[in-house]
C-alpha cells in the first residue's frame, strides 16, 4: 500500500511541472492573468502609469523605456505611444522556429508572446500586449514566472491622452 502511494505521489508531482513548450500551460496564463488584471498603479512614466509587481524594482526610467529587475533577471519595457496615439493595430506572424510563438487578443487589445531558447539554459522572452513590451531573459525554471510578471505588467498599462498628445505635439 505504500509503494502505490509513493509511487502516484511521485507522478503527481512529476505531472504537476511546468515545460516551457507547453502551449496550453501558456495560453491558460496568458487568459487567467489578463482576466484578473490589477486596475491600481504603482509605476509612473511620461504619459502612461503601471502596476509594478512588488518584488520589482525600477533600475532606470528613460522615457518610454523602464528596466525593471526581479530575482536578478532584467526585464525591458518598451511603450509605444505612437502606437497607441494612433491606435495602430499591430500583426503577428507565428513562428514556427521559436520555443513558443502564440498571439492573443483580450478586450480588443492584441498581443503575442514568444520565448526562444538561448544559451546557458537561458530563454528570451518577448511579449507585446497594449502597446508595450517586455523583453527579458530567464532561466528555463524562472520562464513562467517571467512570463506571467510580464503580463502584469503590460495588461497594467493606462495612459494618459492629454499628456501623449502635448509629448508628441511638442515634437513635430
Amino acid at each position: 500500500m505504500k509503494k502505490i502511494i509513493i509511487i502516484l505521489s511521485s507522478l503527481l508531482l512529476v505531472g504537476c511541472t511546468t515545460s516551457v513548450t507547453s502551449n496550453e500551460s501558456y495560453e491558460s496564463l496568458v487568459m487567467n492573468t489578463l482576466n484578473a488584471s490589477k486596475t491600481h498603479y504603482n509605476t509612473l512614466g511620461k504619459g502612461f502609469k503601471y502596476y509594478k509587481p512588488r518584488d520589482f524594482s525600477l533600475m532606470k526610467d528613460e522615457d518610454f523605456n523602464h528596466i525593471l529587475l526581479n530575482n536578478g533577471n532584467f526585464y525591458y519595457l518598451n511603450v509605444d505611444i505612437n502606437g497607441y496615439y494612433n491606435k495602430y493595430e499591430h500583426t503577428y506572424s507565428i513562428n514556427p522556429d521559436l520555443v513558443l510563438s502564440k498571439s492573443f487578443k483580450y478586450d480588443d487589445k492584441l498581443g503575442f508572446l514568444e520565448i526562444k531558447e538561448g544559451k546557458n539554459n537561458y530563454f528570451y522572452i518577448k511579449m507585446m500586449y497594449n502597446y508595450s513590451y517586455i523583453e527579458v531573459l530567464a532561466l528555463k525554471n524562472e520562464v513562467y514566472d517571467a512570463v506571467s510578471s510580464s503580463l502584469v505588467i503590460l495588461s497594467s498599462m493606462k495612459y494618459n491622452d492629454k499628456v501623449i498628445s502635448a509629448l508628441l505635439n511638442e515634437n513635430l
